[in-house]
């Protein structure tokens, strides 16, 4: 996926509502794709280095103790990253990130939809509600399917 970043949102002024809406929303996923995405890494990266150490502490006959430490680490690692949903929410942030920046962009234009909506402010708080509506409901749908 490809990084965003805040100067890839357009300059909307906040003049009305819908546009701080937009501006909050692009922010908030933003911020948390990035966590989420930094979160899944470290710990994807705390496992591969224990795993190595287990693979190299065989070889150099560590003590006995060191490699069932080190799968308990990988397991707890595992444990944080599916607990907290990490591998699932970096990508659901993102892709909601970049919706609400492009319907950002096609509503600064005025392109698209925007380009003959009669009242186009209304038309984004509209689009904003919808983007996030749908990113909840895939969470919704998601967190079903783990508890059956």
């Amino acid at each position: 996926m490809t990084a965003l970043s805040d100067t890839d949102f357009p300059a909307l002024g906040t003049d009305s509502p819908a546009e701080e809406l937009i501006s909050r929303r692009f922010q908030w996923y933003h911020l948390h794709a990035r966590n989420a995405r930094r979160a899944y890494r470290a710990l994807g990266t705390v496992q591969l280095i224990a795993a190595l150490v287990i693979a190299i502490s065989v070889a150099i006959s560590a003590p006995t103790w060191l490699a069932p430490a080190l799968g308990g680490a990988i397991a707890l690692a595992e444990g944080i990253r599916t607990l907290f949903g990490f591998k699932d929410s970096y990508p659901a942030y993102t892709r909601t990130a970049a919706e609400l920046r492009n319907e950002a962009w096609l509503y600064a234009q005025r392109a698209g939809r925007y380009d003959e909506a009669e009242e186009p402010v209304k038309l984004l708080a509209e689009r904003v509600v919808e983007i996030s509506q749908a990113e909840t409901m895939d969470w919704e749908t998601a967190l079903k399917s783990r508890s059956i």
